[in-house]
């Protein structure tokens, strides 16, 4: 997705943030902040990836700070808080059968990036149960999404947030029932709150199918920011499905190949206008659909 100017305080702000929750001194606090503020005036560009953009802010940030992974703890924390929702879930969806629950897994999978485990009043496991009781999505082609795996046999399913990875674990038990080969792709290296590969091994992707490394920080998959041998095993896939907004916005900013199938919680209004839904909505569709066969 291209910046707009919503989105140039809105990175600039969470950089900034980083800094000041690091453990630097406040005098040093001040230096790496107007050193951000100067870094981040010379990536900014008119028409660049939101991408790009907060992916360079987030590297300045890990040199300023010296700390490769910020959110080191924070994931902690996500992991441990998504293991209650992991349980209620598992029990609710023992008692379903097909497409029922196949939309339920994904309707948790889309809510869990609503977990916050570091704020008193974020949002918890039951609340998130809720949700998916009430089964509110703005734009909802679940349907299309699970009989078109029947037609496919390969997949390539891009994780996003650490706590949502545990119910994304769940997703891809239930994708292994279909028949087809699974990918799972995970980031090389830490990028805010984003699960990594390491981190997806701990949690066990690897047993139902390839788990992949991007071999980097990037928060997106574009160019210049991922190896091309990685995009080119992307686009390579029948079908991917990519879970969260900034791998929305990556592929809005360049289009796979291959069908795409996004999941995410539009959370600013840039990308709920993007999305065609209201910010703070869900949405489960078809970003790039398939060819109608002649």
């Amino acid at each position: 997705m291209k910046i707009t100017p919503q989105c140039i305080p809105c990175i600039l702000n969470v950089r900034l943030g980083e800094i000041l929750k690091s453990n630097l001194s406040e005098e040093e606090k001040i230096k790496a902040q107007k050193k951000l503020i100067k870094r981040y005036n010379k990536v900014v560009k008119r028409g660049e990836s939101t991408v790009k953009i907060a992916t360079l802010a987030f590297r300045e940030v890990k040199k300023l700070t010296k700390d490769e992974d910020p959110y080191f703890n924070f994931k902690k924390k996500s992991y441990e808080a998504s293991e209650a929702l992991a349980k209620k879930l598992r029990k609710e969806v023992a008692k379903l059968n097909g497409y029922k629950r196949f939309r339920t897994i994904m309707l948790a999978s889309v809510y869990a990036n609503f977990l916050d485990p570091g704020a008193p009043l974020g949002v918890g496991p039951d609340e998130i149960i809720k949700k998916v009781h009430e089964r509110k999505v703005a734009r909802d082609e679940s349907r299309d999404l699970y009989d078109y795996l029947t037609k496919v046999k390969d997949v390539t399913f891009i994780l996003d947030n650490a706590g949502e990875a545990v119910i994304d674990l769940i997703f891809v038990e239930e994708l292994a029932h279909f028949n087809i080969k699974l990918k799972i792709v995970a980031k090389g290296k830490p990028y805010q709150n984003d699960t990594t590969y390491e981190e997806a091994r701990q949690l066990g992707f690897h047993k139902y199918g390839e788990l992949v490394s991007t071999k980097s920080d990037s928060v997106g998959l574009i160019r210049g920011m991922v190896p091309q041998k990685i995009l080119r095993l992307i686009n390579s896939s029948d079908l991917i499905i990519a879970k969260g907004m900034a791998n929305f916005e990556s592929f809005t900013y360049e289009k796979p190949k291959s069908p795409t199938f996004s999941l995410l919680v539009a959370k600013c209004e840039p990308v709920a206008k993007v999305a065609d839904v209201k910010p703070g909505e869900a949405a489960m569709f078809f970003l790039v659909r398939p060819r109608a066969k002649r």
